[in-house]
């Protein structure tokens, strides 16, 4: 940035202001040219409503010369009424050499604001260039250290590229052997899928459960299974929310019902010594609740009817084979 305008900056003070951004002083030169035109401007303005003045003047002076000498009969108010027009005649003649001098001025001022326009115009071109002949450098210095990591980075790509070939290869060794085992295991979990197979039918046979279903009206109390009575002491329909006690008359034990809602089992065991009850209200209405009991069945019934399941399987598979 060493270039140096001498137009602009005659002295040491100035010279510091150098180091500024010149687009500044641009600003300035622009501001004075503006400047500049709003003066002509003006002094036209000035100088058209004055004649304009000075036209109506003499337009009314003239029209009015009589009335101006009635009413003016003496010689001394025509005198004095002629002074003052002279006085004002002189003073439009020296606004009128102002007004010359002014334009010189301003005539001389646009030329030496268009020079210095000029001037700091091809000032503002050659930083402009020097600034991208710099940034330019300090991208390049910027960018070199960039592609070398970017090569090296592509290096390392390719590098791992081939250790994941040698990884699937190796993947897929094991995956066979793995397969082979599993092979092996598979068996095994055949073979105890079937002793589960097993159990849970001897699981299911003891949670095998009879439904009662019921119909039970508010206060009533009614035996829904032997030895099991259900009493329902309030109801609401609303909220569909109930309240009662399950007596088991064998146990000499009563559950109570606290404030319940539909769908809400209630299990419990009995001293038969089966699996567990579960009680289920299903509706509440105004007068009435409606639900089911859930009765462990014997083990004795539940073996006839496995056994009942089991020859009609039978006896349904003959035919298909025949």
């Amino acid at each position: 940035m060493g270039f140096t305008n001498p137009m602009l900056h005659p002295t040491e003070s100035e010279n510091e202001r150098e180091k500024e951004w010149p687009g500044e002083r641009t600003v300035v030169y622009e501001s004075d040219h503006r400047g500049s035109k709003a003066l002509w401007g003006l002094v036209v303005l000035l100088a058209v409503a004055l004649g304009a003045l000075a036209y109506y003047g003499y337009q009314m002076v003239k029209d009015q010369n009589s009335e101006i000498t009635q009413l003016f009969s003496s010689q001394g108010t025509l005198s004095k009424l002629g002074q003052r027009a002279d006085a004002a005649e002189s003073q439009l003649r020296e606004m009128t050499g102002n007004w010359q001098d002014v334009g010189q001025r301003v005539t001389k001022l646009e030329g030496r604001v268009a020079g210095s326009v000029k001037e700091t115009r091809q000032y503002a071109e050659t930083l402009t260039r020097q600034l991208h002949e710099q940034v330019t450098a300090e991208l390049n210095a910027r960018t070199s250290p960039l592609d070398t990591r970017l090569r090296q980075v592509e290096s390392e790509e390719a590098n791992l590229r081939t250790q994941m070939t040698q990884m699937q290869a190796s993947l897929k060794e094991e995956i066979a052997a793995d397969q082979e085992e599993t092979g092996r295991d598979i068996s095994g979990i055949r073979q105890q899928a079937e002793t589960n197979a097993h159990d849970v039918g001897a699981l299911s046979q003891k949670l095998q459960r009879d439904r009662v279903d019921f119909e039970l009206a508010k206060g009533q109390s009614k035996e829904i299974a032997p030895g099991i009575d259900l009493r329902v002491r309030g109801m609401n329909f609303s909220h569909q929310r109930y309240r009662g006690e399950l007596l088991l008359t064998q146990d000499n034990r009563t559950i109570w019902l606290k404030d319940r809602s539909t769908h809400e089992p209630v299990r419990f065991f009995y001293k038969d010594g089966r699996g567990p009850y579960e009680l289920v209200i299903t509706d509440v209405s105004k007068k009435a609740v409606a639900g089911y009991l859930l009765v462990p069945v014997r083990p004795d019934a539940a073996a006839s009817a496995s056994a009942g399941q089991a020859s009609q399987e039978s006896g349904a598979e003959s035919p298909a084979r025949q």
